[in-house]
């Protein structure tokens, strides 16, 4: 089922002085209390008003874009789009945030898989996928599933380009390494690529970077808003980005939301970026024909 069409008011770089921060504007827009209701979240599910917005990842030196992301969006009955930030929370207290991730990985591959928009756009499509949701071998199978349709529709592309990247969030971080090195195995095989999303946040993962064939390093968007504004924190990225350098990773800046920012951060060597200096989250409708 394709996302309905919609999109939030984009910030042109020219207001990007005026602008609030991310984690402000997030809060106030998607954020009336601590915990979204879990009531809603259980009815918007069985409804099936889960969507995805993608966000584009472009890469520094040239602003050539990359790739999107796949971002969870709510549905209220009233129209209102609520962003993943607002109950992903609520999601994993209840224990469906795998169904979550479920719904739209599989929203976002049907999509790609259909001429429209989406499988227009160049480069990788990167799925936010929890721990809990990749530690189960059934959906590890769906998502290959879902791949063998997509080579279907495309006339058997080579597994050299799958566009597919997983990233791995920081946010409940509790399988063993190696059981999901295991578990993942036969996507990597397939050409699945994998990303650490959110990193220098609240957990380590230093493990998952120990054990998992990562590619993609995703700087969390507070540790590059700290970088840009203390000393001690650009510090902090600098070491963080000598790391990355020498395992090979690809680094993904989040939350860049001025110019200063994105100059700052080609200057320091981050590869690519994504943010709200580029546009807000937008869905693409999709028709099949």
């Amino acid at each position: 089922m394709g996302a309905p069409e919609f999109a939030l008011p984009a910030v042109s770089p020219a207001a990007d002085a005026r602008v609030q921060p991310l984690w402000a504007r997030e809060r106030l827009c998607d954020r009336s209390s601590d915990a979204f209701p879990r009531a809603q979240l259980r009815q918007a599910l069985q409804e099936q008003r889960l969507c995805v917005a993608y966000q584009p990842i472009l890469r520094l030196d040239d602003l050539q874009t990359m790739g999107q992301e796949a971002l969870a969006r709510l549905l209220t009955p009233q129209g209102r789009v609520v962003a993943a930030e607002a109950f992903i929370s609520t999601a994993a207290s209840l224990g469906i945030e795998p169904r979550i991730d479920a719904v739209i990985t599989a929203q976002a591959m049907a999509a790609a898989s259909k001429p429209g928009p989406l499988a227009a756009m160049p480069g990788k499509l990167f799925l936010n996928c929890s721990s809990a949701f990749l530690a189960q071998p059934s959906c590890m199978d769906k998502l290959a599933q879902q791949h063998r349709h997509w080579l279907q529709a495309w006339g058997g592309t080579e597994a050299t380009q799958t566009p597919w990247v997983l990233e791995i969030t920081e946010r409940n971080l509790d399988a063993d390494p190696a059981q999901l090195r295991e578990n993942l195995q036969p996507l990597l095989d397939l050409g699945f690529e994998l990303a650490l999303d959110d990193f220098g946040s609240n957990h380590s993962t230093f493990p998952y970077l120990l054990t998992l064939p990562i590619r993609y390093l995703k700087l969390d968007r507070t540790l590059v808003q700290s970088g840009l504004t203390s000393a001690k924190g650009a510090l902090v990225l600098r070491h963080l980005l000598r790391l990355a350098n020498d395992l090979d990773l690809i680094t993904i800046a989040e939350g860049v939301e001025s110019h200063t920012a994105l100059q700052w951060l080609r200057d320091i060597g981050v590869h690519w970026g994504q943010g709200f200096f580029w546009g807000q989250p937008t869905a693409h409708h999709h028709t099949t024909p």
